[in-house]
């Protein structure tokens, strides 16, 4: 857990209020989601081009940047087929950065939003919805806005 910590912390960067981390695993969307919460944090959500950039600039800092790269974000239309919503907030997207022809729910089973960088199939920091369960993939998490939850 120490060891954990210490690349959380080196791991890091300070974007605006959020903070965000890469583990060193890859799991499908809701072990993902549940690693995030183990760290008191959630999958990203990414609500504007600022943050996408600094979201992209963060991915190129880390040793998980590659040329053919994907990574979770915290995006969904589980709830209800083809509205977006983010796990964190359950707010609408109002930024959206999709790949050509997505989303598409390929097979009625294309639930969660991975980002992708890979320049030999031309898709450059783009959306594409893909299924929750069987595919594993690096994640973003971001840490949780302790403002949210307002006393009455």
């Amino acid at each position: 857990m120490r060891r954990l910590l210490m690349l959380l912390f080196i791991a890091q960067a300070v974007l605006g209020v959020k903070k965000y981390f890469i583990p060193n695993i890859a799991a499908n969307w809701h072990k993902a989601q549940e690693f995030c919460i183990s760290l008191g944090m959630t999958l990203v959500s990414v609500e504007s081009l600022a943050e996408h950039e600094a979201l992209v600039k963060f991915i190129k800092q880390s040793d998980k940047f590659s040329n053919a790269t994907r990574f979770w974000l915290g995006g969904s239309d589980l709830a209800k087929e083809g509205t977006y919503t983010w796990v964190s907030s359950a707010r609408f997207f109002t930024f959206q950065n999709w790949a050509d022809g997505e989303p598409n729910n390929g097979n009625d089973t294309e639930h969660c939003i991975e980002m992708i960088h890979n320049i030999y199939v031309n898709r450059v920091w783009q959306w594409n919805d893909i299924n929750c369960r069987t595919f594993e993939a690096y994640f973003i998490c971001e840490s949780v806005d302790s403002q949210c939850i307002q006393n009455f």
